[in-house]
């Protein structure tokens, strides 16, 4: 598929480059006279040097520009002085026209072709650039954005704080940030749990969402058994009762990992039940 995606661009670029460039070269023919007369009068007979310099200049720009996009390299300055460039010629011609829509439109039409089959090459090489990088980011459904525009608009800053590119991976990290935050609704109360909730809660949310934004290779480890987990956490709970502390599930879980057992944030809820494990009270 990859393969035959790749020669169908290959064709299609065989089939436009022709077309752009005979394009650009009607279009400099066009002002060609006009730019030239306009300056005969600082010039003189090098007159002509001004509107080939200045059409050179800009395919100068525009060619390095989308090479260095190809290279994902991007530097917007580049464009910006392509665009002012042809934005002022555009304007001298229009003003050649003194004043008549059918001529000022007829020296636009050609410029503005020319800039939007350019735009559409740039857009070509952002999305290709982006497939092979893995660096573009998918674009949230607009049935979604219907549907549910708050939450879509959560889950599209979720995406791009966290760099994000695939929609399927927010989906999952949404889906696990609204696990995270319900638990500590239904501990602490569904407004007051950014206040009441201890640090060490809200901050495992966030470190939560991290690693599994950023997951880091590990070599697989066969984790505790249910006996050996049970054991550990009693032990824990009666220090901490034997100090008056009363410990909270994250807390229980930082300590098991300080002592090296090796426990999955899914199992946390059962151990914490197991060993009788009590909430906070709200």
């Amino acid at each position: 598929m990859t393969r035959n995606l790749t020669q169908a661009v290959a064709l299609a670029a065989c089939v436009v480059a022709p077309l752009v460039v005979a394009l650009a070269v009607l279009g400099g023919i066009g002002s060609f006279a006009t730019l030239r007369h306009l300056a005969e009068p600082w010039f003189g007979p090098q007159a002509w040097i001004v509107p080939i310099g200045i059409d050179l200049g800009i395919l100068a720009l525009l060619a390095w520009d989308l090479l260095m996009e190809f290279a994902d390299l991007p530097w917007p300055v580049l464009h910006w002085i392509a665009w002012t460039f042809i934005t002022a010629t555009v304007i001298l011609n229009i003003s050649a026209a003194h004043g008549d829509p059918i001529a000022s439109l007829m020296h636009a039409a050609m410029p503005v072709l020319f800039v939007t089959v350019i735009e559409g090459i740039r857009h070509l090489i952002r999305r290709w650039v982006g497939l092979a990088t893995g660096t573009r980011r998918e674009r949230v459904p607009l049935s979604r954005w219907l549907l549910a525009p708050i939450s879509s608009f959560m889950l599209w800053r979720r995406m791009v704080l966290w760099n994000v590119t695939s929609y399927p991976r927010g989906l999952q990290l949404e889906y696990l940030h609204l696990e995270a935050v319900s638990a500590l609704h239904q501990a602490h109360g569904r407004w007051m749990w950014r206040w009441k909730a201890p640090l060490s809660e809200r901050t495992a949310v966030r470190l939560q969402l991290a690693g599994a934004a950023f997951p880091t290779p590990q070599i697989p480890q066969q984790q505790d058994s249910d006996d050996q987990l049970i054991q550990a956490a009693q032990a824990i709970v009666a220090r901490a009762e034997q100090r008056g502390v009363r410990l909270s599930q994250m807390d229980l879980a930082a300590q098991l990992r300080a002592q090296g057992h090796r426990i999955a944030n899914e199992r946390l809820r059962w151990l914490a039940t197991a060993i009788g494990l009590r909430r906070e009270p709200v």
